[in-house]
């Protein structure tokens, strides 16, 4: 019998050991996961952009804009949902983009209340 309590506590005491040592799932911060056109391409005339992010974002809070490089415009549509993927927002374009460098500007804010924003540039090129 005395074996028998020692073998189990034995046993509790090694598995809240290593259930100590093994770290708890992490949700990842809210930010983008993807996007299209990516990062940094050069691509012919997109007709929309698309933004997925890590996190489904707080109702109402995404909003993506498209810059000139020159700063010649800016680009403000309404972020579309994707109703197969909640993660996913898209703007169309209106009109085609001429060739030059367009930054993307986006914001959102996550389950933690925070808002996050970020760009990034691709590039038109000549058809």
């Amino acid at each position: 019998m005395k074996n028998t309590f020692c073998s189990a506590a034995l046993a509790a005491v090694l598995l809240l050991t290593l259930s100590a040592a093994v770290p708890a799932p992490t949700v990842p911060h809210f930010g983008l996961a993807s996007s299209s056109p990516e990062a940094g391409a050069t691509v012919p005339a997109p007709s929309e952009v698309q933004l997925r992010f890590t996190q489904v974002p707080q109702e109402g809070t995404v909003q993506i804009r498209i810059v000139e490089a020159e700063d010649a415009g800016v680009h403000v549509m309404d972020a579309v949902q994707d109703s197969e993927d909640p993660m996913a927002f898209s703007i169309v374009l209106h009109g085609t983009l001429a060739p030059a460098t367009y930054t993307v500007s986006w914001r959102g804010m996550g389950e933690d209340g925070h808002v996050v924003r970020d760009t990034f540039e691709f590039t038109v090129t000549a058809q």
